[in-house]
């Protein structure tokens, strides 16, 4: 006896054929770019939140920068890919702030939707989908050195 099957919108973006991840990936980073203003906004109340500690400071910092700076790993030229480099690192940045400051910082400084957690869980999976290998982990580099 066959187990069911759930529909295919429910399934978790690791269980979908990579068409299909790929094109959820797509729906959920132009959702998250529609949230960058205020995600980059996040950053920099959260550099200067008195409960986040000081690496992480210099990273939302840094990561600020990186956002306002014109020059980036995937020029924003090009459409949507352009951008997920920025996204990618924003999700990042805000996960590895949430596991050392707690999610209550987060939602503290957060004025946009209340779902903002969920909206970081899935940018990071979603941006790990579109996002080449060798740039995500660059990235990485960046944020865990």
């Amino acid at each position: 006896m066959e187990k069911p099957q759930l529909p295919a919108d429910q399934l978790s973006p690791q269980h979908k054929p990579p068409r299909a991840r790929r094109k959820w990936a797509l729906a959920q980073v132009k959702q998250a770019l529609l949230a960058l203003p205020n995600l980059a906004k996040l950053l920099a109340r959260l550099a200067a939140h008195p409960q986040v500690p000081v690496r992480e400071k210099v990273i939302l910092a840094a990561t600020v920068a990186y956002l306002a700076i014109p020059l980036d790993i995937i020029p924003d030229a090009i459409p949507i890919l352009g951008e997920v480099d920025d996204l990618f690192l924003v999700a990042l940045v805000l996960q590895s702030l949430i596991s050392t400051a707690g999610e209550q910082v987060v939602l503290d400084n957060w004025d946009g939707d209340p779902a903002v957690l969920d909206l970081i869980r899935k940018t990071l999976d979603a941006t790990t989908i579109l996002l080449p290998k060798r740039i995500r982990d660059l990235l990485v580099g960046r944020v865990n050195a």
